[in-house]
This record gives C-alpha cells, structure tokens and sequence, in this order.
C-alpha cells in the first residue's frame, strides 16, 4: 500500500514536469515538436503520461525582416504543440482549423494532404482516439478519410489498420443487421 502510495505520488510529479515551461514558455512537449525529427513514438511517450500537454499554449513570435535585416514586422500568436510542429513542418493552418481547446481536428487534419508519418505524428502530439466515431455524422476516423477526395490509399490503409478490431466489430455489427432471406413456407 505504502509503494502504491509512492508510485501515484511519482506520477504526479512527472505530470507536472511535463507541464513545467522553460524561459521561453515551452513544455518539454513544445521543445519536442521543435524538432524535425521528432518520431510518432517520441510524441507518444510524453502524450501518454501527460495528455494536457498537447494543449498547453506559448507565445510564438514571427518576425520578418527585410534586405538589410531589418525588423518589418512582429507578429504574436498563442500556440499549442501541435501548432509549433505545423510551423516547423511548414504545413500552413488556420484557426479554423482547431477546436476550442487549440487541438487540430480529425477533418483539418485529413483535409491536409499529409504523409501518413505526419498524421501519425499529430495524433501522437493530441492522443487522437481513432476508436471513436465522430459525433456529427457517426464515422469513424476511417471511414471519415474516405470520404475526402484525393484520400490517398496508403493513409486509408494505415488508418484502418491503427486498430483492425474496430474494422471486425464493423463487420460483425453489419452483419447482424443485414437482413436474412427467409424460406417460403409450405402452407
């Protein structure tokens, strides 16, 4: 009991590294999305034993200079892990594109076009759960990316097999509702 005691105690105190900032304001998690190259299973390791980090905000400071290195404009925006990763991948995003919270949804996410290492990257920062079906229209996350145009095979392929027994309950569900012939009875 007293280990037990011990160990919940220690969960809580990596909890709150992990949600510790540096000088700048970063969370481990946003100095791992600095990172280019930065895997799945990296973003996996700190989303998993502190999913509030994924949407942690930090200001984010764009200057463009000019010609001769001259300040032309500051801009400041708030941004989440997942945001900062976007930035440095250079894959363009709009605030439309979040929820409330700051987290990138499914759809932005499979609108986007990206190589399934980049998806899997995203989830991994925000713990997508792609067992879940999507509220508005009761598809899983599968079945959602189907439905974009230009949907690459391979991300479908992937998304699909992120959880094979999901496809099974499908199937099975399917299959229990389908109508069965019934025999014409001799009267």
């Amino acid at each position: 009991l007293i280990s037990h005691h011990h160990h919940n105690n220690n969960n809580n105190n990596i909890n709150h590294s992990l949600l510790q900032t540096d000088e700048l304001g970063m969370t481990p998690l946003h100095v791992l999305c600095l990172n280019p190259n930065a895997t799945p299973e990296m973003f996996k390791i700190i989303a998993n034993v502190c999913p509030q980090a994924a949407t942690t905000q930090t200001e984010m400071v764009n200057v463009e200079y000019d010609d001769d290195d001259r300040v032309v404009s500051e801009t400041r925006e708030m941004v989440t892990p997942t945001k900062l990763w976007l930035k440095v991948k250079g894959i363009s995003y709009n605030d439309d594109d979040f929820d409330e919270q700051g987290l990138l949804t499914r759809n932005a996410a499979f609108q986007k076009g990206l190589e399934w290492n980049d998806l899997n990257s995203i989830m991994s920062i925000q713990s997508f759960n792609l067992g879940v079906a999507n509220e508005s229209n009761n598809l899983y996350p599968c079945m959602q990316a189907a439905t974009i145009n230009g949907m690459n095979l391979e991300m479908l392929y992937h998304l699909a097999m992120y959880d094979p027994k999901l496809i099974y309950q499908q199937v099975q569900s399917f299959e229990t509702k389908a109508p069965t012939s019934k025999k014409a009875r001799n009267v």
